[in-house]
């Protein structure tokens, strides 16, 4: 027996710690990753060389948002298992050269918005995956003990119970209760709208009560999402015999793609590249990527693209978190990131 902590990064390995002297026990990967072959006895790991790559474009495996980010895991004493969301969100990297200090040039992710990466993201299509799973790890065999796959990533955090339950709230927007030994599914509800939060349990008056905040949101969640329905943050609390109706949530607005907005197609290039320093990681790229908390703007209203300058300059959304881009942007800038909305729009359409 140990004291020790716990711990599962965005890197992808589970370490497993010394808690009184920080001693490195042990370290293996939850998930695929293609940065290390492995932690070596003093707990540094062992680099695969293509991962420093410079020269050329490179998916991170686990990326940037993790293979595990803040969500929270549980671990159960009774099974000596932990409870943890784990995915992958595929990204391709790589190094900038030409990149300066706050130059905010054209074709730097949010380069114009304050985002010093120094990395071009998606440079070509990522090869790997998107996987959200939801793995049973035995932390002294350093293996899964059982796996649920999820159809997104970015998926809740886990509460596990004495009772011998696992609760997770899903990116599609369900609430499950599995085995804590088996990952069985024994019981799910609908919620709405994704779950990211972690539930938790209570007791009132001798009755056990799981509440969870429902509610889609977090990095991933301002461009993606797995529900074609949305709703308000709400809290569900959940008991045996209980028979309250669910909230009604509202249909997304049907994907509609964008159309009829004038633009000079020879601006579609240099927009491009505007779109890309700008917008493209809140508002993904038009009419490929659904949208979530932030609308994509292949499908959004016309009139919103035909006035651009009056969103993008002191706009009304500025309230909700939109930047302002006065002295970021000129008026011959918002028409070229005008026309490349609308031609990538035009190029995804069906064609007859």
């Amino acid at each position: 027996m140990r004291k020790v902590i716990l711990h599962a990064p965005k890197n992808g390995f589970f370490f497993v710690i010394d808690r009184t002297n920080g001693k490195f026990i042990s370290a293996k990967n939850f998930v695929d990753v293609n940065w290390a072959t492995g932690y070596d006895a003093n707990g540094r790991p062992i680099e695969r060389p293509e991962a420093r790559a410079t020269d050329k474009p490179y998916d991170s495996v686990p990326g940037p948002y993790g293979a595990h980010n803040w969500h929270p895991m549980s671990f159960n004493p009774q099974t000596g298992l932990v409870y943890l969301p784990a995915q992958n969100v595929p990204i391709n990297l790589m190094d900038d050269k030409t990149w300066n200090f706050n130059e905010g040039k054209p074709g730097t992710p949010h380069g114009n918005v304050g985002w010093n990466t120094a990395k071009f993201l998606n440079a070509e299509p990522p090869k790997s995956k998107p996987f959200g799973r939801l793995i049973a790890w035995d932390p002294v065999q350093q293996k899964a003990a059982w796996t649920q796959e999820h159809v997104s990533p970015w998926n809740g955090g886990t509460l596990t119970t004495a009772g011998n339950l696992v609760f997770q709230g899903t990116a599609d927007g369900r609430f499950v209760a599995y085995d804590a030994r088996s990952g069985d599914k024994l019981w799910e509800s609908p919620t709405g709208t994704g779950v990211v939060a972690a539930p938790v349990s209570f007791e009132l008056n001798g009755k056990q009560y799981v509440s969870v905040a429902v509610g889609w949101g977090g990095v991933y969640g301002q461009a993606q999402r797995a529900t074609n329905r949305q709703g308000p943050g709400t809290v569900y609390t959940f008991a045996l015999g209980g028979k309250a109706p669910l909230p009604a949530f509202a249909e997304y607005r049907a994907a509609r793609l964008l159309q009829g907005v004038k633009y000079d197609p020879a601006q579609v290039k240099a927009g491009t590249g505007l779109y890309v320093s700008n917008c493209a990681l809140c508002h993904g790229v038009p009419g490929v990527d659904r949208g979530g908390n932030i609308p994509n703007l292949g499908y959004i209203d016309a009139a919103y693209i035909e006035n651009l300058d009056k969103v993008v300059f002191k706009g009304p959304a500025m309230a909700r978190g939109m930047p302002d881009f006065t002295g970021k942007l000129t008026p011959d800038d918002v028409e070229k990131i005008k026309a490349f909305i609308q031609g990538t729009a035009d190029a995804v359409r069906p064609k007859p």
